[in-house]
């Protein structure tokens, strides 16, 4: 068994709300099935649930990790979690491969950045320049189908979308970093934009680097700050943490009936019965989950008839650029912002298009400041940037599972992923346009740093692919598996193409469509009166009618 005293110093004991129990806890009654689990609390998980509680839908949330203390920090968290193996069969297999975003309520937003971009046009349909075997590279939706719910995320997340989309001034948002690249940009004859944050300016006081930080001012609209908070006391909800889901049950062969459960400190295992099932665990941990979920129906994995489930796993390239500019600590003190407040507040996209780029598809180069002070108490101003791309799709490129087996006795997880030549030649390309902006900006002594992409990523895609043909992929375009009649998926493993942006707002926008969808099917076959329910205390309360 995994051992839980790594993860003590860091685990909130107190309960979300009245809704929220950590672990599988004796009193909780599970006598009625849910009208929907869902399975994962991170973007997209958080997203459906408040859609399901909010319409009235009796819900389960299960979160394999915990609610985090405020002062936790990302290194340690990630730290504490279960690694994967990572690499290929010519290359070798590396035993720090990492299949999460953060294992914790809330996912990998309590950390986040906060970038919010919404996916360009070519991001649904790149098949003119993207062109892979074995694989359809388009999206079963487009911009236009996900517009309203962008629109509506921005909305809720405090996103500002509208400086992005024209040309202007530079805005007082930026950094003193970003002051500098705005101009760099400008000199290159770039079109800076400000990075569209999930930030609340009005909260936020630019206290401190917040990237690998929690916000403790809730400026920075987590999922935990911006819904799961605010429904914690709901009668229709049981927000579940520390239990990890194990596998999903058939007793028909059209459906799942129940998901078999595990308290992840102590290995009580027990099955929960739902009506619905949401996987939002995210592209490795979705696949696994299914892959996992062996039934005389489905001997390979749920929804893996066509040997799909995990393949084309996609984990963006990236590579960081940095250089100095002449400044002293003075100057940086007395700036408004200097190095502190959001990671991002400056990209270009000039190069996302590029001919002169191998395939003619670069990426997004943004202004990246480090999640820690020390790198920057040096003589002169950083400048940091990150360069971001899609890679291509690949069949080969899979999560599977291992032989061996981890603490809790599970398959262990391998991320199979070997780099595609004309991905390196991209990122090649892109890192000299970094180098360029940042020369522009005055920077000198050019350095550039490893992201590590290979070894696992917070930009996870691809694994349970979206589109018409059951032969093709593993889930339609509403995110339900083909082969069955009630699970669904919302995370990143939908992504037929990996897009080049962050991908966190498109994941959100796209689980909030699908779970308005859910929500109209329930209806739809919901009955006029409903039987009372117990609450996870085993309180009776009504169970609310569909309206």
């Amino acid at each position: 068994m995994i051992s839980s005293s790594s993860f003590a110093p860091f685990v909130e004991q107190r309960a979300l709300g009245s809704s929220h129990v950590h672990g599988l806890q004796s009193e909780i009654l599970f006598e009625d099935a849910f009208d929907v689990v869902v399975i994962g609390s991170g973007a997209s998980g958080a997203v459906a649930a408040e859609t399901f509680v909010r319409a009235g839908l009796r819900t389960l949330l299960l979160e394999e990790g915990a609610r985090l203390k405020a002062g936790a920090e990302n290194a340690a968290v990630d730290a504490a979690a279960v690694p994967a193996l990572a690499g290929n069969d010519a290359q070798g297999w590396s035993e720090r491969g990492w299949p999460w975003s953060t294992r914790n309520l809330g996912g990998g937003t309590v950390f986040y950045g906060a970038a919010s971009f919404r996916y360009t046009d070519f991001d649904f349909d790149p098949s003119e320049r993207i062109r892979v075997d074995g694989l359809s590279v388009k999206w079963p939706i487009n911009a236009a189908d996900l517009a309203p719910f962008y629109q509506e995320m921005e909305s809720r997340l405090s996103i500002d979308y509208s400086g992005f989309t024209c040309a202007g001034p530079a805005p007082k948002s930026l950094s003193l970093p970003a002051e500098h690249l705005w101009e760099g940009a400008r000199r290159l004859g770039l079109s800076p934009r400000p990075t569209p944050l999930a930030v609340d300016r009005g909260l936020c006081d630019c206290c401190s680097l917040c990237i690998s930080a929690q916000c403790t001012r809730g400026a920075k609209r987590d999922v935990v700050n911006a819904m799961l908070g605010p429904l914690a006391d709901a009668p229709n909800l049981l927000l579940l943490t520390g239990v990890k889901a194990v596998a999903l049950t058939q007793e028909t062969r059209n459906g799942v009936q129940a998901v078999q459960c595990m308290d992840a400190a102590t290995g009580k295992v027990r099955s929960i019965r739902g009506q619905r099932f949401v996987l939002a665990c995210n592209a490795v941990q979705t696949a696994a989950l299914l892959l996992r979920s062996v039934t005389p129906f489905a001997p390979h994995g749920l929804g893996n008839e066509h040997d799909l489930v995990g393949r084309g796993l996609c984990m963006k390239l990236s590579e960081y650029s940095q250089g100095l500019v002449k400044a002293d600590r003075q100057q940086i003190e007395a700036h408004p912002i200097g190095y502190r407040g959001p990671f991002s507040t400056v990209c270009v996209l000039d190069h996302y298009l590029d001919e002169r780029c191998p395939t003619g598809v670069g990426g997004l180069i943004y202004e990246a400041k480090h999640d820690d002070w020390p790198p920057l108490q040096v003589d002169g101003l950083v400048l940091r940037v990150e360069t971001i791309l899609a890679d291509h799709p690949s069949l080969g490129n899979r999560v599977r599972l291992s032989s061996r087996t981890d603490g809790w006795g599970l398959p262990q997880i391998m991320l199979d992923y070997t780099t595609d030549p004309r991905d390196l030649a991209r990122l090649s390309y892109m890192v000299e346009r970094s180098a360029d902006w940042l020369k522009a900006a005055g920077a000198r002594d050019i350095q550039h740093e490893a992201s590590n992409f290979t070894m696992g990523s917070t930009h996870l895609h691809g694994t349970c692919r979206a589109g018409e043909d059951p032969q093709t992929s593993v889930v339609d375009r509403d995110g339900k598996l083909h082969s069955l009649d009630n699970v669904h998926v919302v995370d990143g493993s939908y992504m037929p193409y990996p897009g080049g942006l962050n991908p966190t707002l498109t994941i959100q926008a796209n689980a909030l469509r699908i779970a308005r969808r859910i929500v109209d099917e329930a209806r739809g076959q919901a009955s006029v009166s409903r039987v009372p329910h117990r609450s996870a205390a085993g309180i009776l309360f009504p169970k609310r009618a569909l309206s």
